[in-house]
């Protein structure tokens, strides 16, 4: 009861922020835009009025880099950084059972939230998201909004977040696609969208198999196992009348890859066959009923089950080595309200429930969550227009914790069409998972342990009757161990625009302060076989910060080029407390000198790159249907694995270098329906290719593409 009091005072008495928008860009490329933008509840607004920081992945930039899988596309966008887990980095050449995910502003995979058409996307593996599951061939766009939005989005946005918006159904249309690439890959695309009176239908498959690939020749196996999978899509819009639609979404995710390790069993040498299975099916259902003019309301109800099972055998004897299940299921109804005054104001409302159920191998049994929420928003636009005010908040009801009031407040504007300038400032938080208090996991393949911080004592405690841990291990420090507090962020925003003609020019800052961080470490002991032990704790306090810039300037019709820069600095706050106190030490690895470590020597939390940038240069020539698409992407340095156990990097021999990739596609149409496509990715490798999160040594793809649109007027979906 008290929860829906707080709910009403807010829709009535507050506002909200920005829930997600969709820029609708001629070309990103070109620096250029239209002057309507239309958020996740399909209302337009003016994109010069827009106060939130966002960028924007166009259909056509998809289709000029030829790659069928999203993560390719993300990590060449300024600011967003593939890596793998802190658990995947640590493997030293063992295949990576995590997968990559994005960071943003310097903030792991799994602080930032990944939706499709608007919902969340479940399954994370320690925190992440496999991007690879995720197909290209029915991409709209993505959109990508930047700094904390838990005001909007809930737990996991303390980032940001990312919304991968899929096509909408048209009137007749056919798209097929074949795509060849190196290591024995291939990928076929069908979609196929049609209108029938007042319904509108769009059905999407992708196939999507390779033999996988192997970076080193050292290790038995190979670096990516072979795989294969399925992504399909069904979308049905169906207008009762002018005021009520129905929107039917059906998505599906198959896949299997095979598991084959080289593993020590009972002191010897053995191999460990087996393979993996991926499900991911989701049911979307939404009515939106248009009360009056500018009023809209919509009833909403989401559904997703992710299923993940694995195991491998010793491969002489057939017995079972390892096995592991893990079955997640979402349902998340939701009531929302809209009402746009033109010109004026723009105020949305809604509440929902998101219901989850968690039933892994790695778990005592079935877990449930239950968090309800609410949130409120309004835009207020001033001086004609040129001044744009979003204040919002959002309340999150968890079953185990308090309720989480999140608030956010942005600004924009415009005095010319040339300048825009915009500010916005917000807190985020995070709760702890399932994962993070109660997860007890030994992976048998490889050797090292991960523990819930409410299971770490108990099992510890047991490792040790049993001799699974190094003599000497001191294990008294973590026996009561502490409960984990949620995470909270504060961030700012702030970004200036210049557009003129062919030239746009985009900087912005940014910081972050988060408390009680949730982040996994490793115990200052290990296992027998050498292999860490790790679990989980709160940092006091970090902080990300720095500044991003973007430049696209248009050479003149045929030329466009694009260059984009990211500084950032991301530190503990204790660490630089105890540094400033003398309190902390580094050992030498070669004389075993001790000495203090000094702000010089602290390069700052790991995995995490000082200068990353990309530039990426156009060629085109639409008479004749020829482009051609170069990308170079430039990853710093950044802090690998602690190796002198203080817990910190503050060494060179703690970092990896950094390294460039280089992409390259050409695209020729032939007639009015048939285009064919090459291309080469990682032209360019860094010699040391087994700590880079994707690199497969110089790969070669070719795709036919076959199309025919007798009307390109989407059916209105908002």
């Amino acid at each position: 009861m008290r929860f829906l009091i707080i709910f009403f005072f807010i829709l009535f008495f507050s506002t909200s922020a920005l829930f997600s928008q969709k820029r609708v860009f001629k070309d990103t490329l070109y620096g250029t835009a239209d002057e309507i933008v239309v958020t996740a509840t399909r209302s337009e607004r003016k994109l010069s009025n827009v106060a939130v920081p966002t960028q924007l992945i166009s259909k056509r930039i998809i289709q000029q880099t030829g790659s069928l899988k999203l993560q390719d596309i993300l990590q060449e966008q300024t600011g967003l950084i593939l890596v793998n887990s802190a658990l995947g980095t640590s493997l030293n050449g063992y295949p990576n059972p995590f997968g990559q995910g994005i960071q943003m502003l310097g903030l792991d995979p799994a602080y930032t939230a990944i939706l499709i058409d608007g919902e969340p996307l479940i399954g994370r593996n320690a925190g992440i998201l496999k991007l690879g599951r995720l197909a290209t061939g029915n991409i709209r766009q993505v959109e990508i909004v930047k700094g904390p939005s838990s005001s909007l989005y809930g737990s996991e946005a303390m980032a940001g977040v990312i919304n991968i918006l899929t096509n909408t159904p048209q009137s007749a249309s056919l798209d097929l696609q074949l795509h060849h690439a190196t290591n024995n890959t291939w990928g076929g695309t069908i979609a196929y969208s049609n209108k029938f009176g007042k319904t509108a239908m769009q059905i999407f498959a992708n196939r999507y198999v390779s033999s996988g690939y192997d970076l080193d020749p050292v290790v038995y196996g190979k670096t990516v196992d072979p795989f294969s999978d399925w992504n399909g899509q069904l979308k049905i819009v169906h207008d009762f009348s002018r005021k009520v639609q129905l929107q039917v979404s059906l998505r599906n995710y198959d896949a299997k890859q095979n598991n084959d390790y080289q593993i020590f069993w009972q002191g010897q040498p053995a191999l460990a066959q087996g393979y993996t299975t991926e499900k991911d099916r989701t049911a979307f259902v939404q009515l939106r009923w248009l009360m009056k003019e500018g009023e809209k309301i919509y009833f909403r109800n989401f559904y997703d089950r992710y299923t993940n099972n694995s195991f491998v055998n010793l491969e002489k004897t057939e017995t079972r080595f390892d096995e592991t299940a893990f079955d997640q299921t979402v349902v998340k109804p939701e009531l929302q309200f809209e009402k746009n005054r033109p010109g004026k104001s723009q105020y949305v409302a809604g509440m929902g429930a998101l219901l989850e159920t968690m039933n892994a191998s790695r778990y005592a049994g079935m877990q449930k969550l239950s968090t309800f929420y609410a949130y409120s928003q309004k835009e207020w636009y001033l001086m004609r227009q040129q001044f744009t005010i979003i204040a919002g908040v959002r309340a999150d009801k968890r079953t185990d914790f308090a309720m989480h009031i999140s608030p956010r407040l942005a600004f924009a504007f415009q005095p010319s069409p040339q300048w825009k300038f915009t500010a916005s400032l917000g807190t985020g938080f995070k709760a702890p998972d399932f994962r993070h208090m109660y997860l007890d996991f030994f992976n048998a393949q490889i050797g090292y342990s991960l523990l819930g911080s409410n299971t770490l004592g108990n099992q510890l405690q047991k490792m040790q009757q049993l001799g699974q841990l190094q003599a000497g291990a001191d294990i008294n420090p973590f026996l009561n161990g502490t409960a984990l507090k949620p995470e909270r962020s504060y961030g700012f925003h702030a970004g200036a625009k210049y557009t003129n003609g062919k030239l746009t020019a985009g900087f912005s800052l940014f910081r972050n302060d988060i408390d009680n961080l949730i982040d996994v470490y490793a115990l200052p002991f290990a296992r027998t076989n050498g292999l860490p032990v790790y679990s989980y704790r709160n940092v006091v306090s970090v902080f990300t910060e720095g500044l991003e810039t973007d430049i696209s300037y248009r050479i003149h019709d045929q030329w466009s080029i694009v260059a984009g820069y990211q500084f950032l600095i991301a530190k503990d706050k204790q660490v630089l407390e105890s540094i400033d106190q003398s309190k902390l030490y580094q050992r030498d690895p070669v004389s075993f000198q001790t000495s203090l470590v000094t702000r010089k020597d602290y390069v700052g939390l790991p995995n995490r790159s000082k200068h990353s940038g990309n530039v990426k240069l156009l060629y085109q020539q639409p008479k004749v249907g020829f482009d051609a698409y170069i990308r170079a992407i430039y990853r710093g340095s950044y802090g690998f694995i602690d190796t002198n156990g203080n817990a910190i990097i503050d060494g060179s021999n703690e970092m990896t270098e950094g390294f460039t990739l280089v992409n390259m596609a050409a695209g020729q149409s032939i007639g009015k329906n048939f285009r064919v496509q090459a291309g080469i990715e990682n032209l360019f490798n860094y010699r040391n290719p087994t700590q880079l999160p994707n690199i497969a040594g110089r790969l070669y793809f070719f795709n036919i593409n076959y199309s025919i649109h007798q009307n390109k007027q989407s059916l209105k979906t908002n």
